[in-house]
């Protein structure tokens, strides 16, 4: 025979049968079944509320109960008085049971299990239990906002980061593109001092050009868009030193009217003279 406390869930008061619901138990998915006529051997009252339709009040009772056949049924439901002096064995282990349920604070309180407390344990301590749940929650509260706080703080942290990240690499994408801007400023304005200086000349080839610059030393005056061109043929390859790099050399064609010589070799590489000379 077990012993439990549970709420009457269910009655069927044309059929006089009921179920209750665990609360100690280890399966307390399971209802009990119970007959009317067991309740009113020892609780008349509550099968008379029962039976009354005008009845809703939630009514908690403990019981004995059997594994018959037919499944869990009520064998007696048991007055306070007869629990505390008939089964102080199991008293003892439902008050350790209430105990540890009231300190874990990480399960709601089940409302049986709050109505056992005040039936087995005289009012101070079932009250202690309350007010240290209380406490246990406000400081389980307390340590949540803190995480909370920190996680705000560890994510704001992350984000100042982020931030501070972005703004080193929009600083640093605005010095590339100053210095783009600034070496296409240069290139463009050697260009067209270099078109100005050769268009005095009857210059036919490109190569005539980069000849000049070569003979008259002036790397350092166009250093920006001629140097040390690299040239392949097949498997030769060579530095043309003067020349322009491909883009240069068309722009420079088609300003100063000058003729392909059509020759196989294409550019491989362009060193400009102000890597090599220093800025």
């Amino acid at each position: 025979m077990k012993i439990d406390f549970g709420k009457i869930e269910r009655y069927i008061e044309d059929r006089g049968f009921g179920f209750i619901s665990h609360t100690f138990a280890k399966q307390p998915r399971y209802e009990v079944f119970f007959h009317i006529k067991v309740l009113k051997r020892t609780h008349p009252e509550l099968a008379l509320e029962l039976d009354s339709a005008a009845s809703n009040r939630a009514i908690y009772i403990w019981y004995e109960y059997a594994t018959t056949p037919k499944g869990r049924e009520v064998v007696t439901f048991l007055t306070l008085q007869h629990l505390l002096q008939k089964h102080t064995d199991k008293t003892h282990l439902f008050i350790e049971a209430i105990k540890t349920a009231w300190t874990n604070i990480e399960k709601p309180m089940p409302e049986p299990l709050k109505k056992a407390t005040f039936d087995l344990l005289v009012p101070d301590e079932a009250n202690q239990l309350v007010e240290q749940r209380k406490m246990l929650e406000i400081e389980k509260k307390r340590l949540q906002e803190e995480e909370r706080e920190a996680e705000a703080a560890r994510l704001k942290a992350i984000a100042a980061q982020m931030a501070e990240q972005q703004r080193i690499e929009a600083v640093q994408r605005q010095a590339i593109a100053e210095e783009i801007a600034a070496k296409e400023r240069l290139e463009e304005q050697e260009f067209r001092q270099l078109v100005e200086e050769m268009s005095a000349f009857s210059f036919t080839h490109s190569r005539q050009v980069s000849a000049y610059i070569v003979r008259n030393k002036l790397g350092w005056k166009y250093k920006n868009i001629s140097g040390i061109l690299q040239m392949k043929r097949n498997s030769d390859i060579w530095d043309f030193n003067g020349g322009f790099p491909p883009k240069i050399y068309a722009r420079l064609c088609k300003e100063l009217g000058l003729e392909n010589q059509g020759s196989k070799a294409v550019p491989s590489k362009f060193t400009p003279y102000k890597d090599i000379l220093g800025h």
